[in-house]
Order: C-alpha cells, then structure tokens, then sequence
C-alpha cells in the first residue's frame, strides 16, 4: 500500500480532536496520550490549521482563502526550505475535514492540528532530598568538559535570575506569541545543566523562548513556535538541538525536524514521562531524533519514564542538583536526562559537525552501560550514557 494511502486512512480514522495524530502505518490508539477526564488538552487551538509546504504560498492560500480559510500568518523558514502557514478553519469543519481538504489542493502540501506540547520536567523536590551523583555516575569531570561545537535550546525561556544571559554565553529569541515572562524556569535549569557551572565550558547555546503561558491549553509549546525555533537553529548554522519536551504525533513535526535532520542536525528529545504504559512521545519516537530516558542514582528507571523500542539511552535524571542563581534545585523527569546526552556529544571531537545522527546513535550506544535486559531493550535504550573518553573524570 502507497504512503499515499496508508496517511489517509490514518488521517480518516483520527479523532476530531486529535487529527493528524497518527504516523502511517500506526493506528490512533498507538500514539495518542490518554484522554481520560481531566487529561491536558493536547491541541492548542482547535480552530486553527497549520500546513507546511515546499512551494510558493500565494496559489495555495488563495484557493484555501476562496474554500472560506482565513490567512493568520506565514513564515518563510528557510532553514528547513519550508513555508509554514497558519490558517482559521471555517465553521462546520473539523480539523480531519480541513486537512483533508487542504491537502487536495495541492501535492506536496502537509496539513495538521497544532498540537500541544508539554515540559518534561517532575515537580521539583525539597533540596535536602537531593545528592550530587550525576557527574560521577557518567564520568564527567567537576571542571566541565569543553564543548566542540555551538548547542541549541528549545524550551521554555532563560531567565535573568540565572546569570546566563548576561554572561555572553547565550543568545536568546522567543518564538511565542506572549510577551509575558516565562511562567517556568525550566529552560533555564536545562540551560545550566548544559553551560552552567561543571557543565559544557567555553560553550555556546542558543535558546529559543517557545513555551507559552497565554496559549488556552496552558503552558505548552504548539507546533508553530517549535518549526520556527528549529529553523532559526538551523539559519544559525546549530547542529545539535536539546528538546526536553514531549507530546503527541504531529506530520508537521515529522516534517519540520526530518528536514532539519536529513540536512545534518542532531535532535536530542527527552522520552516523556508519562509513564510506562504510555504511548509513544514525540519527537523523541521519531526514527532521526535521540529519545533519551531517566535513571536514578542506583541506575533504575525514573518511575514515569516512557517505555518503548525507540528509547536511545539513558541517563541520570532522578534528583538532579541544579544550581542556578545562587540557589540549589532539584529537579526529576527526562527533561533532566536529555542534557547530559546533549553534552555528551557536545563534547566529543569525534562526533562534531557534519556526522549523522544514525552514526552518533552508534558511537554513543558502544560507549553506554548495558543496564537491564542484555542488550538494546525498550527501558533503558542502549544503556547508559559516558562522557567522552577525552574528558572523563
């Protein structure tokens, strides 16, 4: 059966509410998050329509304009060679009726929900609970490991309190639609994790401000904010991305990032942690992206980890002491885990610009512990994760 075919029925079969949910080839049921009650809503907008395309826009928003679509905005990313539209459904559609329709106007075009997605990140413990093994565990020295290549960032927002904007270190630019300060310092503990203190020295980061407070399913990124950091990385010549956040399917994403990583970017995505019965997470299931679990200092599995064949590596992400403007936290989830699978390669000379991330996969799987099962398993990926020979403690 044609790719052609095989989306359409996936397409046919999605939930109104989750449309554009399934890859090819999977059934809805296998990679929508629970819909239980009281579940996170996981589309930002339901009345807006987001569509990727290769061509010019003109012809195709004027035929999407005369089907009653209204033109909210356009960007032209040319980092990924990509126009992405976002257009207002008219009334009396659902969004599997209007990708179906916007996609019959022309070939080439992909059309999809905004959906949302979520910081992977455990509410933080009290800070006597917590105890600085990280480093130790993987090999990485107190000093640091000096950094081979620039690192990208898309989370939420550094904030000042941190010291790292100021430092000249980071170079920042928010790709959401509020103007508000970040609600979360996430991405500013994920920044420290990966240039803060004992971390990546005379390293650079780019951090994309992409979690919105005001967006109606809460503090999430949509898929609009996420395609425009990731072409600004791209622009910017960043080749390896940490993404510590998680959510549902999306051909937009699949699109946006395969073209990112079939022109040399390494993504970097934490597993998810919405537990181990979970469906898959994304972009960390995505085949071109490092899907990176958690584990504690005794080497177990972070309890609301994602389970699944995709998972790449493992590593410490339970109680993680982070030190961020002069106070200390603790942090869970594999939020935490994704950064230091991030340095890890940052690090490694023999890993810089322009290996793929097929090749990066392998050098990092024959440098982990074995944990679990022997062998590649569905808990622990390949194992755990080392600090590059050069630079281990």
């Amino acid at each position: 059966m044609s790719f052609s075919i095989r989306l359409a029925l996936a397409l046919s079969t999605c939930l109104a509410a989750l449309a554009g949910c399934a890859p090819p080839g999977v059934t809805p049921s296998a990679t929508q998050a629970p819909s239980a009650a009281g579940a996170a809503p996981e589309i930002v907008d339901d009345r807006q329509l987001l569509v990727l395309t290769a061509g010019a826009p003109a012809p195709l928003i004027a035929r999407a304009e005369a089907l009653g679509y209204v033109l909210q905005r356009t960007d032209a990313l040319a980092g990924i060679d990509e126009t992405l539209i976002s257009l207002r459904i008219p009334a009396g559609r659902t969004i599997p009726q209007a990708i179906a329709e916007i996609e019959a106007l022309e070939p080439g075009v992909t059309a999809g929900a905004n959906h949302a997605f979520r910081l992977q990140q455990a509410a933080a413990a009290s800070p006597g609970t917590g105890r600085d093994f990280a480093g130790a565990m993987i090999g990485w020295p107190a000093a640091g490991c000096a950094a081979a290549r620039q690192v990208g960032l898309i989370d939420a927002g550094i904030g000042a309190q941190s010291g790292l904007l100021a430092s000249g270190a980071v170079q920042q630019r928010r790709f959401r639609a509020s103007e508000a300060p970040p609600a979360t310092d996430h991405g500013t503990l994920m920044a420290e994790l990966l240039i803060g203190e004992g971390r990546l020295s005379r390293g650079r980061l780019l951090s994309a401000d992409v979690v919105d407070p005001d967006r109606g399913a809460g503090d999430v990124a949509g898929v609009d904010a996420i395609l425009r950091a990731v072409d600004w990385m791209a622009q910017s010549g960043v080749d390896l991305v940490n993404v510590s956040l998680a959510g549902p399917y999306n051909k937009l994403i699949d699109r946006g990032l395969g073209k990112a990583a079939s022109e040399g970017m390494v993504l970097v995505a934490a597993a998810g942690n919405s537990g181990p019965a979970s469906p898959p997470r994304y972009p960390a299931a995505l085949p071109f992206v490092l899907a990176v679990t958690a584990v504690d200092r005794d080497a177990e599995v972070y309890p609301m980890a994602v389970h699944g064949s995709y998972l790449d590596l493992a590593a410490p992400g339970v109680d993680i002491v982070v030190r961020s403007g002069g106070r200390m936290r603790i942090l869970s989830g594999t939020s935490a885990a994704a950064p230091y699978v991030t340095a890890a390669i940052a690090a490694d000379p023999a890993l810089g610009q322009g290996v793929p991330v097929a090749a990066v996969r392998r050098h990092l799987a024959r440098a982990a512990t074995d944990l679990g099962p022997r062998g590649k398993d569905d808990i622990f990926g390949a194992g755990l994760v080392h600090a590059p020979a050069g630079c281990r403690s």
